[in-house]
């Protein structure tokens, strides 16, 4: 089903502020927000800047006349993880809702084009059609990462480090996508302040400040802050302060104490936080599996040890056909931490919002490095997050770049900073440092095209492997990498032929 929603130009008024961000136009941390505290410490108000433009290029500015009476048609999964951060209908007092409203209304009043949003269920058919039949309906296609990815083999999107107006290298729009995600030396997918759904899609570590303060842990943000928070560090704290038999009825089971919450996907998190990889590219900026190294089997043994070892750590997959979780009642490893039975708990942005009843506070970690020779801190991000991309059916270039770049550069004042808000407001007082932790977890995505692609289903079969540690790795990773490689050549193959089409 398809919606089609129009953010028409508003000429009758002026909107008079803006949540916004003081921060200096160079910084480069995406999502970085700027603060003042009240002397409670419960409120911060962000600091407005004179000059509404002052992100984008004067060059990219000075061109917005040529688009007015323009309109950019998004094309948005409204199915799995849907990109509904689009739109807004009218003013709301959620914060990251209101955020996405004023948002358009300031971009389409300032630079005079309009918006149009199409829902659809099934994008990445949609567009597979629409390319076949040389249909130039939509402007730009926003949906998961996992569907998109895997058609760029097709040529079906635009090389996006082309498109004129659009600046890549703004802090707005993530870093490390090209790194991870390009082929060729080309770029097809974009994401960053325009949308919400890679921050609510990054993982992050959370901890239970009741238990930290009973257990005598030191300042975790200041060890975050000194490069210690590790894997080997986490480890340690769970393994002295970890499982108890809180019930006594002297069997592991999901009502007892643990260090340490996770969920399938925090495998994953555990392994690119501390800098792991699956595929990497070759000279031709091409990718190829690259599994099998002596660094990534070592990170496979902490976790391990982390998460499969001693009781330390409860995982919700292993629970799920138990009740009440069996019938939808949440997460077991969630319920232990809302319940001060974790110190630890790995997950999404996007569930940080269900912990808001937890009585107990809790702060914001990065996932923890490997050691802490280790450059920075990486976050994993879920497949289901959306991703930007032009399709080459567009012949309107120029002004899409132009208008991506005015939504992302006052999403970056505006949307990311209310994200923020909805993320860490709580009942007791406002926790600075974990706004701190946040601009870590958000700065540093690690995108790895071998999970997005998916190829011979290495994501999920790697996540069960890492469930078995290392002992039967070499013989996995030799049935697994046959597979897994062919299903890269024939991607490559397939690149290759389309793009000398």
């Amino acid at each position: 089903m398809k919606k089609s929603l129009i953010i028409l130009l508003c000429a009758l008024f002026v909107v008079s502020a803006f949540t916004a961000c003081a921060n200096n136009p160079q910084d480069t941390t995406p999502g970085n927000v700027s603060t003042t505290a009240a002397e409670d410490g419960t409120e911060t108000e962000p600091v407005e800047t004179e000059d509404p433009n002052y992100i984008m290029d004067p060059d990219t500015v000075a061109k917005a006349d040529q688009y007015k009476g323009e309109t950019l048609t998004i094309l948005a999964n409204s199915g799995f993880w849907p990109a509904d951060d689009i739109f807004r209908e009218k003013d709301s007092d959620d914060p990251i809702d209101s955020a996405i409203y004023n948002r358009n209304l300031a971009v389409t009043e300032r630079y005079g084009f309009n918006i149009e949003v199409v829902e659809d269920e099934n994008v990445q058919t949609t567009l597979k059609n629409a390319f076949k039949s040389g249909i130039s309906d939509y402007d730009v296609a926003a949906f998961c990462a996992y569907e998109a990815c895997p058609l760029a083999a097709e040529n079906i999107f635009q090389d996006l480090t082309t498109i004129e107006n659009l600046d890549l290298k703004k802090h707005y729009w993530d870093q490390g996508l090209f790194e991870g995600l390009s082929i060729d030396n080309k770029l097809f997918y974009i994401t960053g302040d325009i949308s919400t759904k890679a921050n609510a899609g990054t993982f992050l570590m959370m901890f239970n400040k009741k238990l930290a303060r009973d257990y005598d842990l030191e300042d975790l943000y200041q060890v975050v802050r000194e490069d210690r928070w590790t894997l080997d560090y986490l480890n340690g704290i769970i393994k002295e302060h970890g499982y108890q038999d809180r019930n006594g009825n002297s069997q592991v089971d999901v009502e007892d104490t643990f260090g340490f919450g996770i969920q399938i996907e925090a495998y994953l998190a555990l392994f690119f936080g501390a800098g792991g990889r699956m595929v990497l590219k070759d000279a031709d900026q091409m990718p190829y599996l690259d599994l099998n190294t002596e660094k990534n089997i070592a990170i496979i043994d902490k976790i391990y040890d982390l998460t499969r070892l001693d009781n330390k750590t409860i995982d919700a997959h292993d629970h799920l056909t138990e009740p009440p979780y069996s019938t939808g009642e949440g997460f077991a490893s969630t319920v232990a931490f809302k319940q001060d039975r974790c110190i630890f708990y790995l997950s999404n942005a996007a569930n940080i919002i269900g912990l808001r009843e937890m009585d107990s506070d809790f702060g914001v970690l990065p996932t923890p490095k490997y050691d802490s020779s280790q450059k920075d801190y990486y976050s994993y991000v879920y497949h289901g997050a959306a991703l930007y991309v032009i399709p080459v059916m567009n012949k309107r270039t120029a002004f899409t770049g132009f208008a991506l770049e005015a939504l992302a550069a006052e999403s970056y004042k505006t949307v990311t900073p209310a994200y923020y808000e909805q993320t860490l407001k709580r009942k007791s007082q406002r926790d600075a440092d974990s706004w701190d932790m946040l601009d870590i977890v958000f700065r540093n995505r690690l995108w790895d095209l071998g999970y997005y692609a998916s190829w011979g289903n290495i994501d999920n079969l790697f996540i069960q492997q890492i469930k078995k540690g290392t002992g039967s790795f070499a013989k996995w990773y030799k049935s697994q990498s046959k597979s897994t490689t062919k299903a890269i050549d024939k991607y490559v193959k397939a690149y290759k032929e389309s793009a000398e089409k």
